[in-house]
């Protein structure tokens, strides 16, 4: 498969955020850039946009909240895959965050998901979760914290 793929691939993977745009990638990117991302050089070509992603995706996975920025910033791509297709999921049987409403055509919201938050709402029928664009507009921390414990929550049912 010749779609970018960034972070933890699918065997790895605890999530996987299915994105609607590409980062610029550093003009000497090798496989071992792919597979493990700086996170600052992401940051440095992509501008402010692309660290609000990280840590929007980094707050929704870390293992212990308040460490979420030590996470984002050296292991957030150990156990998240980054894809920018739906195609590159078909494999995969973890959760799945299908990021905007770019792919509600292909990956509509299913009748079954659970309405989180209020205001700004995410939808869950796991392992798929339908959520906002990851900027803090329309993906504010309250949305975060509703379905960090909806995940959680759905994980410890499954012990």
């Amino acid at each position: 498969m010749n779609e970018l793929w960034l972070g933890a691939n699918a065997d790895q993977a605890e999530y996987i955020f299915v994105l609607p745009n590409k980062p610029i990638l550093p003009s000497n990117y090798d496989s071992a850039f792919l597979k493990q991302p700086n996170v600052f050089s992401l940051v440095e070509l992509n501008g402010n946009h692309w660290r609000k992603i990280l840590t929007i995706i980094a707050k929704l996975t870390v293992p212990n909240y308040p460490s979420w920025k030590a996470f984002r910033d050296a292991d957030l791509f150990k156990s998240v895959g980054v894809v920018f297709s739906e195609e590159q999921i078909k494999e995969y049987s973890g959760v799945v965050f299908i990021v905007g409403n770019r792919f509600r055509d292909v990956c509509p919201v299913f009748s079954s998901a659970k309405v989180i938050g209020e205001k700004h709402v995410a939808h869950a029928c796991l392992p798929f979760i339908w959520c906002p664009y990851l900027d803090y507009r329309q993906f504010p921390n309250v949305l975060i914290e509703a379905l960090r414990e909806h995940i959680l929550e759905k994980e410890c049912l499954k012990l």
